[in-house]
């Protein structure tokens, strides 16, 4: 087949990609639970007024405009660090045993984490420790590795659902007693990808299953861990309205337009996970028992609520380019941050070794109206060091293995 060919194939299969219009839609209600659903519901349900300022709804719902026509645009379709079919084998070969070996420590850390979160309430204790952390996303990057670079039609189905309920397991463990939005950071992305490749087809059916699987990570683990989410509240109206306030950060961009720090918490968000800054110094802040934290947005708006970094505020990605520079950096940064998810949605139409990484910026962008734009951009350059890395591994694995193949085959040849 031709190179013109083959690029016909490729255009025509990306302006059916199916996660196109799914992602825009489920980041358009992504919107509304972090920013206007509080506001709906008091107004339309129970006919009070909202708290926050028209202006800032206006601003807001103008931001998702800009994202919508950004993100409507004609891909650039890089097609994201493409890799040989021969490279991807081998990782994928690879990233299968690795998984296998690296779910039980994670299984059990998983375990180990719920069982001291159930002698805790919300909000009080500790979340998982750094060692705890690491098992945890090695372990997501293996699954993601994986999933991403299999090639599906001629690969174990078998094996790729093993690979995808050992990705999730832990994570479901431990939102069920902490975040509920843990579970997510592994479910996701393995969404995005099936979705973008054609493994699931969408129809109403199955929009009405993703429907369900957002409710459940909505409400059931803040059920598990104690959260009071029907019935009365303690000031008389439906404890649901009071459930989505909590999560509304309009309220921290109506209130927080003049905060000022010594660092741009954009730049330290977007830096954090490359600049050391507590070995510096710099940039830091402490919240609570927690000593040297990275400024970011959510770090110093959780500062100012409550001190503790355990019953963390969340941001809003409106106020962090808003302090960087007013109504225009909101305009400019909503629409390079639009192009930018437009790419990610494109890279997942392809097999590739770095496709797990752009899933995972894209879940993480689903959260950028409750938290920063660096959380979505901030491990791209170390999980595409630690694909190298694999790239390595199993190159050398490969190599290693040759001469008892090439062994095994002159045993054979010689009988």
């Amino acid at each position: 087949m031709s190179a013109t060919v083959k690029r016909d194939a490729r255009d025509a299969r990306d302006a059916r990609n199916p996660l196109t219009l799914l992602f825009l839609l489920v980041f358009g209600g992504s919107c509304l639970l972090f920013w206007w659903l509080q506001s709906l519901l008091l107004t339309v349900w129970l006919g009070l007024n909202s708290s926050i300022e028209p202006r800032f709804l206006w601003i807001s719902i103008g931001s998702l405009a800009i994202y919508t026509v950004a993100y409507l645009l004609p891909p650039i379709r890089l097609f994201g660090f493409i890799s040989s079919g021969k490279t991807m084998d081998r990782c994928v070969a690879f990233s299968y045993r690795a998984i296998l070996i690296w779910s039980v420590p994670a299984v059990l850390v998983a375990l180990q984490f719920t069982a001291y979160r159930l002698t805790v309430a919300y909000g009080e204790g500790h979340g998982p420790s750094l060692v705890q952390q690491a098992i945890l996303y090695v372990h997501l990057f293996l699954g993601l590795l994986f999933i991403g670079a299999i090639d599906e039609e001629h690969g174990s189905r078998n094996r790729l659902r093993l690979v995808i309920v050992l990705t999730i397991l832990p994570r479901l463990l431990i939102s069920l007693r902490w975040g509920r939005f843990f579970a997510a950071q592994a479910i996701l992305p393995i969404l995005f990808i099936a979705v973008a490749r054609g493994w699931l087809k969408i129809g109403p059916k199955r929009v009405l299953q993703i429907l369900l699987l957002g409710l459940f990570i909505l409400f059931v683990p803040a059920i598990t861990r104690g959260d009071t989410v029907f019935g009365e509240g303690e000031d008389g109206r439906p404890q649901i309205v009071n459930y989505f306030g909590y999560m509304n950060t309009l309220g921290f961009f109506q209130d927080y337009t003049d905060l000022h720090y010594t660092c741009q918490p954009l730049l330290v968000s977007l830096t954090a996970k490359i600049i050391p800054y507590h070995l510096l110094g710099a940039c830091t802040i402490d919240v609570g028992d927690e000593r040297g934290l990275p400024a970011t947005l959510d770090v110093l708006l959780t500062k100012q609520y409550s001190d503790d970094f355990m019953a963390g505020t969340g941001g809003n990605y409106l106020l962090e380019l808003y302090l960087l520079g007013g109504i225009p950096a909101i305009m400019g940064g909503t629409f390079i941050f639009a192009l930018t998810c437009r790419e990610f949605v494109e890279f997942l139409a392809h097999r590739s070794i770095f496709a797990g990484i752009w899933a995972e910026c894209l879940s993480r962008a689903l959260f950028a109206p409750r938290g920063n734009l660096g959380y979505v951009y901030e491990r791209i350059p170390s999980l595409i060091l630690a694909t190298l890395a694999i790239v390595l591994l199993s190159w050398s694995f490969a190599k290693m293995n040759q001469p008892a193949t090439a062994a095994r085959a002159g045993v054979h040849a010689a009988h």
